[in-house]
């Protein structure tokens, strides 16, 4: 599992607030490990560079997380619910608001794209996770996607990024909504917020480019028609004439 219906990031978030959620200490570890990670190098660097530097965790994290999910059968939408009645408690202050307004915006087209790639493979966790337990992926394991001579695999490992920086950039906002963190507000309104949409754009380009995604065709909103102009220049770049199945490119990926 590459990618998620809804970003993970939520549920670590919620899980290093309300102790004890998962019941696997090691998964509890990493997530500890992770948050005190993105809580001391956000101080310093930016949030690009930290999203940056956190891909292999992050990926690890996210795999280990949906494995537990998948063995104790457990649906997110309930965690999401709580974690929501967390953070509805400080959207009165304005830059908390502000925020919370743009994770909206970015769950629901985070949602929006992917929910097609999903509707090409097994229903449940637990059969996608029976499929990848002889060759789990680690992120290490991805790198041979970087020099594939197909563009479009290529952009595979750009995807994936991508989506693994956005979870970054989720777990740090609602590390923030939850006040589990301290963060300058100016640093909010600057730079996350602008960080959680440049990179939604660069993911929802990289679904179109890799034909993980199709925009509908009614969808005229800014935010759909930036990640278009994206794709299109990614292609002239590339002059890429043939594209694979959004199934053919998983198969390779977990050959």
């Amino acid at each position: 599992m590459l990618t998620t219906s809804e970003p993970i990031g939520r549920f670590i978030a919620l899980a290093n607030l309300d102790k004890g959620i998962i019941s696997q200490t090691s998964i509890e570890h990493s997530i500890e490990n992770l948050v005190d990670l993105i809580t001391l190098r956000v101080q310093k660097k930016s949030i690009e560079e930290v999203a940056n530097g956190l891909l292999d965790k992050v990926f690890d994290l996210r795999f280990e997380v949906l494995e537990w999910l998948a063995d104790k059968d457990k649906n997110t939408t309930d965690y999401f619910e709580s974690l929501n009645s967390h953070i509805s408690v400080n959207l009165q202050l304005a830059p908390y608001s502000d925020l919370a307004n743009t994770i909206s915006s970015v769950l629901m087209a985070y949602e929006q794209i992917v929910s097609p790639i999903f509707a090409a493979f097994p229903p449940s966790f637990r059969e996608i996770f029976e499929g990848l337990q002889k060759s789990k992926p680690h992120y290490d394991s991805l790198q041979f996607l970087s020099i594939h001579p197909s563009p479009q695999t290529r952009y595979v490992k750009k995807w994936i990024d991508a989506s693994l920086q956005l979870e970054t950039g989720i777990i740090l906002a609602d590390l923030i909504l939850t006040q589990q963190i301290p963060f300058p507000k100016k640093r909010i309104k600057n730079e996350l917020i602008g960080f959680l949409l440049d990179t939604l754009t660069r993911f929802g380009a990289y679904s179109i480019f890799t034909n993980f995604w199709k925009p509908a065709e009614d969808d005229l909103s800014n935010l759909t028609n930036q990640m278009q102009i994206l794709a299109a220049t990614i292609e002239l770049d590339n002059k890429i004439f043939h594209k694979t199945s959004p199934k053919g490119l998983f198969n390779l990926i977990n050959s």
